[in-house]
Parts: C-alpha cells; structure tokens; sequence
C-alpha cells in the first residue's frame, strides 16, 4: 500500500530537486567558456522573451547600479515599467554588499 504524500512534502520536494537542478545549471554555464558558444546555450534553454525579460533586468540593475537616472527616467529609456524596476531594486537590496560592489565594478566598467 502506497502512502498518500501531504502537499506540503511534495512541494518540499520540489523546490529540493529545482535547487539542486538550478545548481547544476549554473555549473554547466560555468564551463562554457566562449561568448558565441554561451549564446547558442542559452538559445537553447531561453526563449526569446525570456532572453527579452532578463535583458531588461539587467538594464535596469545596470542603470541602478550606475545611479544617474531616476526610476522613472530608466523606464522611459529602457521602455520598461515601474514594476520591473520596483522588482529589479528590491533584489539589489537583498545581495550582499560584496556582490553589490562587484557588479558595479564589472557592469559599470562596460
């Protein structure tokens, strides 16, 4: 006789097997060394909206990060809405100030 598993268990169960497949995806991006080899990769595992939305996260992180416009001002420019940027601000608060400090190095810098 099988035993009925609760919901809670299963959803326990599945974000162990996304953390873990997450973990393993970042660890493939990691060994790809090539700019034109990542890009076919992520052809394969993004569509194009989903390259679309991560675009404009990182435009807007950028532009944060950058600190010259206004919230407002990075929505028109990136043709993005004020949710997005809401979004992209409230992740940048939760990072560590060490990772904050790194983007700013490598994203301002290009």
């Amino acid at each position: 006789m099988h035993k009925k598993l609760g919901f809670d268990t299963l959803l326990a169960m599945t974000k162990d097997k996304t953390k873990q497949g997450w973990q393993e995806f970042l660890e493939l991006c990691m060994k790809i060394e090539a700019a034109s080899e990542l890009n076919e990769f992520f052809n394969l595992f993004l569509t194009i909206e989903e390259k679309e939305t991560l675009v404009s996260r990182y435009l807007i992180v950028k532009s944060m990060l950058e600190g010259k416009l206004t919230q407002r001002e990075i929505s028109k420019k990136h043709k993005v809405s004020i949710a997005q940027i809401t979004r992209g601000s409230n992740a940048l608060k939760i990072i560590s100030s060490e990772l904050r400090e790194k983007l700013k190095e490598r994203l301002i810098a290009s």
